[in-house]
């Protein structure tokens, strides 16, 4: 008797927290199409400050800490996983080498939101200089950890502001060859941020060196896909969005020769979609 009490009691707890969840998401959804259609939408300044804000917290919390891609947290307490992430990037960069007319190693390499090193162990031991931009000192250090591990100690840190992320050209960066900035763009404030970081990308690479960068691509088969621009807490994984024929578009617009794109409509590893990976070349400067 008290077994099946407890088991009701359970089940009711477990069927009201679905509810309430069910009722909080058709709510931000509700929301987030009335502000579509009357643009309502906040400031550039202020969804940049809660950028910041959101990502700047305790990262002794595995779930925080599996965001940003730290191993030995949460899904990525499975080790293959987390060196699975970054070496279907680096995988996916050498299968198209030829195409790009890209080869490994280089000189210089930049990531912008390095996280906590899934990619840069796989592309640090190929560089003399591995350069980790990011926004939390946390994810820096351990980013540059995760490299001391393999042996190497060619990891530069920079740490910026999500509201001057032009102020990263403080830091003289130059004659960079390959540009890197993946599960990143989808997280920015906004289309138009994306495109600030775009166009720091183009300045920090060296004539025909290459941006490898992923968005997330709204093609209207999905619905809740529109950039949001408003309210980062509430879906930081979906804020900006682009067409691809807008970002192949921009991408020109900011200077660089686009050379290819891959699509995965789903990813396993992150358990999410709508993952488009551009090629982009920098054109020649005099």
């Amino acid at each position: 008797m008290k077994v099946t009490i407890k088991r009701t009691s359970i089940m009711k707890t477990l069927t009201k927290n679905f509810l309430l969840k069910e009722l909080r998401s058709k709510t931000i959804s509700l929301i987030d199409r009335l502000r579509n259609i009357t643009h309502l939408y906040e400031s550039e300044h202020k969804l940049a400050s809660d950028n910041q804000k959101f990502w700047n917290k305790d990262y002794s919390n595995p779930i925080v800490a599996q965001e940003a891609h730290w191993k030995n947290n949460g899904k990525f307490e499975d080790q293959q996983r987390w060196l699975n992430l970054g070496k279907e990037h680096f995988d996916l960069l050498s299968n198209y080498s030829s195409v790009i007319d890209f080869q490994l190693p280089v000189k210089q390499i930049v990531e912008w939101g390095c996280g906590g090193g899934a990619n840069a162990v796989h592309f640090a031991p190929l560089t003399e200089k591995f350069i980790g931009i990011d926004i939390t000192s946390e994810s820096l250090a351990e980013c540059n950890k995760q490299i001391l591990e393999l042996g190497y100690n060619n990891f530069q840190p920079i740490l910026i502001d999500a509201t001057t992320p032009e102020l990263v050209l403080n830091h003289k960066i130059s004659e960079i060859d390959l540009f890197i900035c993946v599960y990143v763009f989808e997280q920015f404030p906004s289309p138009d941020y994306g495109l600030t970081v775009l166009n720091l990308a183009n300045k920090m690479l060296k004539n025909d060196g290459i941006a490898f960068i992923q968005i997330r691509y709204n093609d209207g088969r999905r619905k809740g896909m529109k950039s949001k621009r408003w309210g980062y807490k509430f879906h930081p994984y979906r804020m900006t969005t682009y067409s691809l024929e807008e970002f192949w578009k921009n991408s020109k617009e900011y200077g660089f020769e686009p050379l290819g794109i891959y699509l995965k409509p789903e990813q396993p590893l992150v358990v999410d979609h709508s993952y488009a990976y551009f090629f982009l070349k920098k054109k020649f400067v005099n």
